[in-house]
């Protein structure tokens, strides 16, 4: 091998090796929300501010786990347009295909159609997983505290859920942006593969 089919095959190797680690992020992002929402409502019986914390909590981690996901469609998108045609063109026949048999050889090659398009699919109920329990969750610790608060705290009570629900908009407009970029890049690769 050459050195730049060195290069080249050292530059793929690191691709999927972050890959591997984006994914391996996400999927331990995930789920630390979801534990994390278990034990939190649990000690929000002992700690009730616990509730506030959780759905600011439950923000920050969407802002993460969307970013881990970005990372593998940028990381796929990199792969499928630039370094395959690359390596393709180098070596005089088609390599590194995994991401357009994915999108169109695999129901080419005869195998039924996969029932979903999980890579626009799991971005949304990941968000859901995310970006519903917030408000949720300030309106259970506003029930929860409401009753027993009073005066100048019924005024940090109130400051506090405002900048939990600012947070949880802030997010929400992130995630909007996130959520199209990946579907715009989903069908770029789509096309590409196409072509």
């Amino acid at each position: 091998m050459d050195e730049a089919g060195e290069f080249d095959k050292a530059e793929y190797d690191s691709l999927r090796a972050e890959l591997v680690f984006h994914q391996t992020n996400a999927s331990a992002i995930f789920a630390l929300n979801i534990a994390g929402m278990g034990v939190g409502v649990t000690a929000a019986a002992k700690l009730g501010s616990a509730l506030l914390v959780l759905s600011v909590l439950s923000c920050v981690l969407w802002l993460r786990y969307s970013d881990h996901v970005m990372a593998l469609f940028r990381i796929a998108a990199y792969l499928e347009t630039v370094l395959r045609p690359r390596v393709t063109a180098r070596v005089g026949e088609p390599v590194l295909g995994w991401e357009s048999f994915l999108r169109t050889g695999f129901t080419a090659s005869g195998f039924p159609a996969l029932p979903t398009r999980d890579s626009r699919m799991g971005i949304l109920v990941a968000s859901g997983a995310f970006l519903l329990p917030p408000p949720l969750l300030c309106v259970a610790f506003v029930v929860q505290q409401g009753p027993s608060v009073s005066g100048g705290s019924r005024v940090l009570l109130s400051a506090a859920v405002a900048c939990a629900g600012l947070i949880w908009l802030y997010t929400i407009s992130r995630g909007v942006q996130k959520v199209r970029w990946v579907r715009a890049v989903d069908a770029k690769l789509g096309a590409v593969a196409q072509a």
